[in-house]
């Protein structure tokens, strides 16, 4: 990875290091400057394929299976398996036949478990989540890390009732510790600090239509997996209030980064292949006018050219031709043969350690009460704007307490599936049934993870994820779930940071006023006019000004995702 150069205005409209830029990640912004992205639009090119419904259902129930306790162990039992796969395939029963897994599949998915078992990480627990490129671990933070976490974040929490900081919008059911949305960087307003080191302040310039940027930190990470903050302090957490939770999060970060190079790596790869057998469909491409046979899910078998002709006569509308075409005999997609090793491809090639990163922290509790009991969910999302470059999320569920399971569910902007023919409705819908359609947006779900108190997630943030909703169990007494969230910044850029950037606090710049002799010396009365005159950073009411604009462009950029 290439060192930072000098810093610059970008051509992508903000202040930047320049550096030689190999390769960078997915993200989920690759269009215009405001953050919105439409994912029929520029991301075709990049986004994966879709996968069949009855693909992302074997999917679900592999992801179910290596979610019980001991899932490795019960995997090499054979009579457990043979338990499990009655008990699979007699659930598929009634269902519709197009909706069934085969015995093929269940078989599939059961030989799968043991290419799932080699990507298990014994001594971090890290292992495969809901799907690819989404990762897991039940024992990667101690419980001695856990305990001194807690009782950190107790003094966070140790404020007056009415100065807990509600999100924004959220029923007062989320409570806000430390959000990068408050005091972030503000283009044309906030001012770093000159690449001479000199200690001069240059103002930053504005990036077209963008106003704001998360307060992100550097870390330096060593071969033994500890990372180190480089920059002089953590957005919105006070250093000498706070000095041992600075050190817990250094421990988390370095905890994070083997999660992030299983990410990372799979970002750099292809997924692996479907788990379903294809048809042959020869293609025309109009280009070239070259005949081509291609695999691709077809429930004709050989493809149309194995229909006869359509009997309709005369004109005849698509509903009447789609109603024929479905009474025509099908061949249902079947598992392939056997397991293959197809999980093998999915190898760490990407390795964080030894570098500088940076990092975006972010501390929140969701809390219940009896005249609050129901958590509704939070809102479908990727984390941050463009200007953030945020490439992938770790997640922490440190405490949870009184509350049913609750899950954290994704989905990805897909590509246009490859048509045999234009007009064949019928195997588009059976095969991909409502997920694709010309007025709907290119978006697939990719299943979900539970989310329960020691668990850590990490996933890319081209997938968009949503808190799913969850109540109390007792509905007499509270509970919470406590979250540590930490974004990673694309690797291959260098945002500005905490390390460019003085605090964004104005009251702190008034607070080391009034400890100065010679103010201190002054009557008391004319310490509020000397803190008025300060114009460094902002006040708590501009900052929650911000917050308030971030959300309404975020709300804006996941319209941008739905349309």
């Amino acid at each position: 990875m290439s060192s930072p150069k000098q810093i610059e205005l970008q051509d992508d409209g903000w202040l930047r290091w320049a550096q030689n830029e190999e390769c960078f990640y997915p993200l989920p912004f690759a269009g215009d400057i405001n953050g919105t992205h439409d994912p029929g639009d520029e991301l075709q090119g990049e986004a994966d394929l879709p996968r069949t419904v009855i693909e992302l259902k074997m999917n679900s129930l592999s992801s179910a299976l290596r979610d019980k306790p001991s899932w490795i162990q019960k995997s090499q039992n054979p009579s457990i398996i043979a338990k499990w796969r009655e008990e699979i395939l007699m659930q598929q029963e009634g269902l519709p036949e197009e909706n069934q897994l085969t015995h093929s599949m269940v078989d599939y998915v059961l030989a799968e478990l043991a290419g799932y078992a080699k990507l298990f990480d014994k001594a971090t627990g890290i292992e495969m989540g809901c799907c690819e490129r989404v990762w897991k671990s039940d024992s990667l933070i101690s419980t001695g890390l856990c305990d001194t976490l807690l009782k950190c974040v107790a003094r966070l929490e140790d404020v007056p009732d009415g100065k807990k900081d509600w999100h924004p919008n959220s029923n007062n059911q989320v409570l806000d510790l430390v959000h990068p949305s408050l005091y972030p960087l503000v283009y044309g307003r906030t001012r770093v600090y000159e690449k001479d080191g000199a200690g001069n302040l240059l103002p930053t310039k504005h990036p077209q239509l963008l106003e704001h940027q998360w307060g992100m930190a550097d870390f330096d990470t060593d071969v033994s997996g500890k990372a180190t903050l480089a920059s002089p302090y953590i957005n919105n957490l006070d250093r000498r209030k706070h000095g041992m939770l600075y050190k817990v999060i250094e421990h988390l970060i370095g905890a994070a980064v083997p999660m992030w190079n299983r990410v990372l790596s799979d970002l750099r790869r292809p997924l692996t292949p479907p788990r379903v057998e294809t048809s042959l469909i020869r293609l025309t491409y109009a280009d070239s006018f070259v005949l081509e046979y291609i695999g691709v899910p077809c429930i004709w078998g050989g493809g149309r050219e194995s229909l006869h002709p359509c009997p309709l006569e005369g004109d005849y509308d698509d509903n009447e031709y789609d109603a024929w075409l479905r009474t025509q005999p099908k061949r249902l997609l079947q598992g392939l043969a056997k397991y293959d090793g197809a999980l093998d491809m999915i190898k760490q090639t990407i390795d964080l350690s030894n570098s500088r990163i940076q990092v975006i922290v972010k501390f929140a509790n969701i809390v219940l009460t009896p005249d609050k009991p129901d958590y509704p969910g939070g809102p479908w999302h990727v984390e941050g704007m463009k200007n953030e470059s945020i490439v992938s999320t770790f997640t922490y569920y440190y405490d949870e307490e009184n509350i049913t399971e609750s899950h954290l569910a994704f989905r990805t902007a897909i590509r246009d599936p490859i048509y045999h023919d234009q007009d064949d409705r019928v195997c588009m819908d059976i095969y991909y049934m409502d997920q694709l359609g010309n007025d709907m947006a290119f978006i697939q779900h990719r299943g979900y993870i539970v989310t329960k108190g020691g668990r850590c997630i990490a996933f890319p943030n081209i997938y968009e994820h949503q808190v799913q909703p969850f109540d109390l169990v007792d509905k007499n007494k509270p509970g919470h779930q406590k979250i540590v969230t930490l974004f990673l910044i694309d690797p291959t850029r260098k945002i500005i940071s905490t390390t460019d950037v003085p605090p964004q606090h104005r009251e702190d710049y008034c607070n080391l006023l009034m400890r100065a002799p010679t103010v201190q010396r002054l009557p008391p009365e004319l310490h509020l006019l000397i803190c008025k005159q300060v114009k460094e950073g902002f006040t708590r009411e501009e900052a929650e000004e911000f917050r308030l604009d971030w959300m309404k462009r975020g709300l804006m950029a996941r319209d941008g995702l739905d349309e």
